[in-house]
């Protein structure tokens, strides 16, 4: 059985494809509507930054949708970031009584 691992996307690059370029808007154009330094927005389109808890809810009410929307999209981006760092960290599952 082949299995195919999706390439995990930045939600910053999704957010420069489905509203920027989607919206024929720079990113210093863009930036003003958020109320965001163009570096701010810059460093998120690019995957340098995180979307933010604030950042997501200025998105949702400049472009539309929901704030959870773009929580999510950074959620599972951290996670499938994480697990491919977390067999790196050797943890071992606790097991009550055999101390610690």
């Amino acid at each position: 059985m082949i299995t195919r691992k999706m390439r995990n996307i930045h939600p910053g690059i999704i957010l420069k494809e489905e509203v920027l370029v989607a919206n024929e808007l720079n990113v210093t154009s863009a930036a003003k509507l958020l109320g965001v330094t163009r570096t701010t927005l810059s460093n998120i389109v690019n995957g340098k930054a995180d979307i933010s808890p604030e950042m997501c809810y200025r998105i949702a009410a400049v472009f539309g949708g929901t704030p959870d929307i773009w929580a999510n999209l950074q959620t599972k981006y951290n996670l499938l970031e994480m697990a491919e760092k977390a067999t790196l960290l050797k943890l071992t599952p606790y097991k009550q009584g055999l101390g610690a």
